[in-house]
């Protein structure tokens, strides 16, 4: 090798031309043509005879369609999580709708309870309502009550 180069050798006696190509690469070739050859055979069937095949169910005994049959099953598995995570979500959104009116409700109940008995403990009020029973407000404001602690 100079300056990272390889070399080129010739091999002598080596086919310099497509013709010469080696034989197993033909048989390679002439054994994909016979495998489509034979598959366009298999595939030359009639409507009529693959809608039969469907209806008796003899295509299920096929070799290819029963290598296909986990996929299938894990395809259908898939699809029963996807409608049951469906279901699951609308049932919850339909909750958090129902809880949202409960919880819309409970707070206008809360809120006109409190403005009622601010209403209802104001002293004008209270005072209407003692009317009857013979108690009246006092206009004589409270005087506090000094108590002398005795030493024991």
């Amino acid at each position: 090798m100079l300056f990272g180069k390889k070399e080129k050798r010739q091999i002598k006696n080596a086919p310099r031309t497509a013709e010469a190509a080696p034989p197993a690469v033909k048989t390679k070739k002439e054994k994909k043509k016979k495998k489509k050859k034979q598959n366009a055979e298999v595939r030359k069937i009639s409507f009529t005879q693959a809608v039969g095949s469907i209806l008796d169910g003899s295509f299920l005994t096929r070799e290819r369609v029963l290598s296909w049959l986990p996929f299938a099953f894990f395809l259908v598995f898939l699809a029963l999580i996807y409608i049951a995570n469906q279901y699951a979500a609308l049932r919850r959104v339909k909750e958090i709708e129902n809880i949202t009116k409960e919880i819309k409700d409970l707070r206008n109940e809360h809120i006109s309870t409190k403005s009622e008995l601010m209403y209802q403990s104001k002293i004008s009020e209270v005072a209407k309502k003692l009317k009857d029973e013979g108690i009246k407000e006092s206009m004589i404001p409270p005087k506090k009550i000094y108590v002398k602690k005795t030493e024991k």
